[in-house]
Formats: structure tokens, sequence, C-alpha cells
């Protein structure tokens, strides 16, 4: 059962991201299970967000609902100033699709598919032209440095290598908004450190990061703290 975490700050009313009492439960065996409970959150724009806690404590949870993949069954999310249980599925997808990008710790890549195909992908599904992905593709994997792996596959790539190339395909979409499940949780120290640095420079480039995480240490001083 998750506790009950909160920002630690005042309310903010221009807040980007605003999680307002928001609970949700699981029916198991004719138990009520609560992963999150009575969560209160602002993060505004271009923020570093870290939402810390124990595994099984809920952190996916509110990860899943900030990106509109799951929803609570008390309170309130609103995102860019819109209440999120108020819209259709379809402005959903158009969320999920435009606004927000994803990174996992298990990078969820293709294995049949290399690298520049692997970061292609969404931008397939979005309908744009081959010239159009080319340049955004190659944007992408040049802004991890990995521009000279672009025809490895998964297999062929070092852990830290795989997720630099789920980050690529995220930013090629060029979402303002990037949530991050324990995307160091399957890498070594050094690497993971290394992808943490990503997500800063992501984040003085204007965009709002939000990384979940069971690891304080890999947190540094520069982000603000939700603990769950």
């Amino acid at each position: 059962m998750a506790k009950s975490g909160h920002s630690g700050r005042l309310r903010r009313s221009t807040a980007l991201i605003q999680i307002e009492h928001v609970s949700k439960f699981y029916h198991m065996g004719g138990e009520t299970i609560r992963a999150l409970d009575d969560i209160m959150l602002d993060i505004m724009q271009g923020e570093f967000v870290a939402v810390i806690g124990p595994s099984g404590y809920g952190k996916s949870t509110l990860m899943n609902i900030i990106g509109c993949l799951d929803f609570s069954e008390e309170g309130i999310y609103t995102l860019d100033v819109k209440q999120i249980h108020a819209m259709k599925d379809s402005q959903l997808a158009e969320i999920r699709n435009r606004k927000i990008g994803f990174v996992f710790q298990n990078f969820n890549l293709l294995p049949r598919l290399s690298a520049y195909e692997n970061v292609e992908l969404p931008l397939i599904y979005r309908g744009l032209s081959r010239k159009q992905r080319e340049l955004l593709v190659l944007q992408a994997l040049e802004a991890v440095d990995l521009l000279d792996r672009r025809k490895h596959y998964p297999s062929e790539l070092s852990g830290g290598q795989q997720q630099r190339v789920a980050i690529a395909r995220t930013l090629a979409g060029d979402p303002p908004i990037i949530l991050a499940d324990e995307p160091t949780g399957a890498l070594d120290s050094k690497t993971g450190a290394e992808i943490m640095d990503i997500f800063r420079q992501l984040n003085e480039q204007g965009r709002t990061i939000i990384v979940i995480t069971h690891d304080r240490q890999r947190c540094g001083a520069g982000e603000a703290g939700c603990a769950v």
C-alpha cells in the first residue's frame, strides 16, 4: 500500500501538472489495495522532478496516471489546465502521442529493428514523410551520441546504448514532457549516471522531466523530489 505523498510546496494554480487528492484502488481476492492514497503534486513547466519510493509503493501507478495510461478512483488530475477525466479516448491518445514521451527501464526496443528503425517507428505512425522522419531520427540519435550506431540492432548494443536509443525514440517526437520509469534500474552505476546526465541536459533545453526511481542517490541536488 502506498503512503500519502505530496510536493511539499504551496499549491500553484499555474502548474503544468496538478494532482489533487488522487487515490488509486485495486481489488484483489476481496481485499482493497490502495496503490495511491491522497496524492498531492504540482509540477511546473520546465521542472525536473524525481518521484522517489521503494518498489511496490505506487510510483509506476502514479506515472501511468500522469501519462494518461490509467485513471484514479478519486481526485483530480489537471494537465495544461485541462482536466484529464473529462477527455475522450481520442483526446487522451493525442496527448500521449504529442505531449508526453515515455522511457522505460527495459527499453522496449523491437529486436528485429535497427536503432534507426526503432526511433523512426512512432514517426511512421504519425504519418510523417520519409524525408521528415529521416531528419528527426538523425537529430535524435545525434542528441544521445549514437549516430554511429544507427544501423546496429538492440542485441549489438550495450544496456546504456539501448537506453539512449529509447530516449532518442522519445526525442524524435519532440514531447514537452518526458516520463521516465526507473530508466537506470537495469544499468550499472556509471552508465546510469550518464543517462541521468542526458535527462538533465534535456531539462536545461526546456523540457519537463519526471523520473520515477527507488534510488535517491541517482537524483542530484537540482531536482525537486516527491516521496511516494
